[in-house]
């Protein structure tokens, strides 16, 4: 069985690893929107900070491919910090913006629930019964 076979042993992991990866791959674009644009240092700065969280969160989805124990953490957290950032979205009058953040409000609520699921868990090397 290859390692991208494995990852979806069990389906709950697969979720977890894949929406960790789409949100660092999300938080690298919008860096690189962020020092394209070059507007001042300020954008620069705020670009180079992405470009490293996105990094960040992509080394998460990767300890998660790899069923490092410590990957729960790091898929879990930043995928809380984005649910709350999600919800300030909504409250926006801009409608695509308010589809942007729904849309990836549904994929974070899946990334948490599938990460936190007993079955992940002893993937990750966890025990699954109350520890």
């Amino acid at each position: 069985m290859g390692l991208l076979s494995h990852m979806f042993v069990p389906p709950s992991l697969g979720v977890a690893v894949v929406g960790a990866a789409v949100s660092g791959f999300g938080i690298i674009g919008v860096g690189i929107g962020s020092v394209a644009a070059a507007n001042a240092i300020f954008s620069l700065g705020i670009g180079a900070v992405l470009l490293a969280y996105g990094a960040l969160v992509l080394f998460g989805a990767y300890l998660g491919l790899r069923r490092n124990s410590w990957a729960r953490g790091m898929i879990v957290a930043p995928a809380l910090l984005h649910i709350a950032t999600a919800v300030s979205f909504l409250q926006s009058e801009d409608v695509p913006q308010v589809i942007g953040a729904s849309v990836a409000l549904v994929l974070l609520v899946a990334t948490v629930v599938a990460a936190v699921l007993p079955s992940t868990r002893q993937a990750l090397g966890g025990q699954s019964n109350g520890d």
